[in-house]
């Protein structure tokens, strides 16, 4: 057992159940990953490693600075330090039903570290259903802060179950100030005819560490619709593993990145066609800056018996500084024959030519560039329905690219 999964594990309670604690000796054993792993190739947690094995007693006891809705009609939980704040037995919306509990559906998710880790550490958790045949009008926004005030960080486990025919929309937020570690392991399970809108924002601290682990099932002619922004944290990876079970399924997966100073936005999908007549689409854009790096890995797997299959997987990058990197790794495994599937990677710098256009025309240079940024990664946007979200995301990652709101090179 290596160092950093000692300190992590310190706190394992003693009371806990049987999947937490096989989680907890699946970690035990393996540790942190490394860039050995294929999965991991390009994301090294080397400094998540010096983070935990220097960190001492937290310091910071200041109150939590609590951000304004994204959505201002939504039904709001904070979830502080891995743990959720205040009541949440309010009434809810007929065939909505959310409970406080650690627990994930069983077998969902496989055994992977940072999952393993979540299980195992999270103190916390929520459980999210809609009925059969419920549409919830209300979206309901989950906010994540941290403050950096738990030397072993803050683990968390989110359950969203949706019957069949049910309708929900989420918005998951992750802020913070300070030093921390998170983790968040989901499991998600969608029923015949289900739709679930799901928005994360992954704005944490500069100073933080952000590891999430997704498992998505869909049922027959079932919809998942995610969006990403990726703006915060000193290194990141969303990890979304998503299994089309029905036919008629769906799965888009969309996300938007900026990274400026020295972070590591990584972003790694699978998606498994298990069986025909499903759908996948999967668009991620970034724009990088100064010293930061990217990572995209997107997987679709179609299974031998998965006729009529559609896949469709695109990354896109910008690269603002020479020293900015992007490592994108795309791939298809098909096992069927009549399916339409493609790929793609695209990475450079800005159109000269463009900028001297817009400069010609009385633009100066930094508004000039500005523009194009902005043109270069609104249309992700137009995937989410709502107007108001839909402009509060432009506006962050917008802000986010502007020199001082990042920690510089």
């Amino acid at each position: 057992m290596n160092t950093s999964a000692d300190t992590l594990l310190q706190t394992f309670p003693a009371d806990a159940d049987a999947e937490r604690v096989a989680a907890r000796d699946r970690f035990r054993l393996l540790g942190l990953p490394t860039p050995k792993q294929e999965a991991w190739k390009f994301t090294n947690l080397r400094p998540l490693e010096q983070f935990i094995a220097a960190a001492g007693k937290p310091a910071n006891d200041a109150a939590p600075d609590i951000p304004a809705p994204l959505i201002d009609d939504s039904r709001r939980i904070l979830i502080i330090d891995g743990r959720v704040d205040g009541d949440i037995s309010v009434a809810d919306p007929a065939g909505l039903s959310i409970e406080q509990g650690s627990h994930l559906m069983p077998e969902m998710g496989g055994k992977r570290a940072v999952r393993d880790l979540a299980i195992a550490m999270s103190e916390d958790g929520l459980r999210i259903t809609v009925a059969a045949d419920a549409t919830v009008g209300q979206a309901l926004e989950l906010v994540f802060v941290g403050t950096g005030h738990r030397a072993g960080g803050h683990h968390f486990t989110l359950e969203l179950s949706l019957a069949a025919n049910a309708d929900l929309t989420v918005v998951e937020r992750h802020c913070g100030t300070q030093a921390y570690a998170a983790t968040i392991a989901s499991a998600i399970r969608l029923g015949d005819g289900a739709r679930l809108r799901h928005v994360k924002v992954q704005d944490e601290s500069q100073e933080a560490f952000h590891l999430a682990d997704s498992a998505v099932e869909i049922g027959r002619d079932g919809t998942y619709e995610r969006f990403i922004l990726s703006v915060g944290a000193r290194l990141a990876r969303d990890e979304v593993h998503t299994s089309l079970n029905g036919q008629g399924s769906s799965v888009r997966l969309l996300g938007a990145y900026a990274g400026r100073g020295q972070q590591h936005l990584d972003h790694t999908t699978h998606i498994d066609h298990a069986v025909p007549n499903t759908t996948s689409h999967e668009v991620y854009k970034g724009v990088l800056d100064d010293r930061s790096r990217g990572v995209f890995q997107g997987g679709i797997k179609v299974m031998k018996d998965a006729q009529k299959t559609a896949g469709h997987q695109l990354n896109k990058a910008l690269l603002l500084s020479p020293r900015a990197e992007i490592d994108s790794k795309p791939a298809l495994e098909i096992y069927a024959d009549d399916v339409v599937c493609s790929h793609g990677a695209t990475a450079g710098e800005i159109d000269e030519d463009a900028l001297f256009y817009l400069r010609a025309r009385g633009i100066d240079a930094v508004t000039a560039k500005n523009l194009m940024v902005q043109a270069f990664l609104d249309e992700i946007f137009d995937g989410i329905a709502d107007e108001t979200l839909r402009d509060r995301l432009k506006d962050r990652v917008h802000a986010a690219l502007q020199p001082g709101d990042n920690q510089d090179a």
